[in-house]
């Protein structure tokens, strides 16, 4: 392994769901422009952990127009030499080739095993990890990802097809967030079993709120959001940890 990468650093997002919280995204953007910019200056690596934006619908020739101006940030930066990865979360409907073709991202439809700094990441959204959920939830969830219901909504104009997206983003939200209430011990079962595996670290999102713990000798990272909470994780010298922007 280089110097370089070993120094590079990681930067761990999720959950910013974009064009879902308009009320807050006057403050939001411009912080996330911010982070964006610093990971770009530094060359560093950024993973985001799903639902970036609150829903992800794509059209063969129709580019939706909310999340434009942050997929362009994030192109600059694959441009200047930045890995971005992106794990599909529970509101990325229907991840096309789009990301990884015109945008430049690595798109990973469940999970992403990578080794960054010599230490073994284990990196999901967490939907379906530290939830059991219920037969409403997961029929809703395997109802928009059925073939049948993409290649309706490829007939559907795309005002329509993002109107109704939106729709079933917002009960999708809520029923997800009915269900995700204290999920400690699975979420600890589910990091000893990846310790196991051989996995230093655990990186999730989904459940909104940042918090950290160690099981089975594994650390186990909830990143949080990007709506109320604007942590992220970041990875330097092989040391996970959770911080706030701005920085204090």
């Amino acid at each position: 392994m280089s110097e370089n990468e070993v120094s590079k650093p990681a930067y761990f997002l999720s959950d910013a769901h974009l064009g879902g919280y308009p009320d807050v995204e006057e403050r939001s953007l411009p912080m996330l422009y911010g982070l964006l910019d610093e990971i770009m200056a530094r060359r560093g690596d950024l993973y985001i952990v799903g639902d970036l934006i609150d829903f992800w619908i794509e059209y063969a020739m129709v580019v939706p127009r909310k999340p434009f101006k942050v997929l362009a940030r994030l192109s600059s930066m694959v441009d200047a030499g930045c890995r971005v990865a992106y794990v599909a979360g529970n509101h990325d409907f229907w991840m096309g080739d789009f990301l990884s073709e015109e945008v430049g991202l690595e798109t990973y439809p469940e999970y992403l095993e990578a080794t960054i700094q010599g230490k073994r990441f284990y990196i999901s959204h967490g939907d379906g990890v530290a939830t059991t959920g219920d037969k409403g939830y997961r029929a809703l969830k395997s109802f928009l990802h059925s073939p049948l219901v993409t290649a309706t909504f490829k007939t559907l104009h795309p005002d329509v097809g993002l109107f109704l997206a939106r729709r079933f983003s917002q009960s999708s939200r809520k029923r997800s967030s009915s269900l995700d209430k204290d999920n400690t011990d699975l979420l600890h079962s589910f990091t000893e079993k990846k310790a196991r595996e051989g996995f230093d670290y655990v990186v999730l999102g989904h459940m909104h709120k940042p918090y950290t713990f160690e099981a089975g000798g594994a650390t186990c990272l909830v990143v949080g959001d990007w709506i109320y909470h604007f942590t992220y994780g970041l990875c330097e010298g092989g040391n996970l940890e959770i911080k706030r922007w701005p920085r204090e």
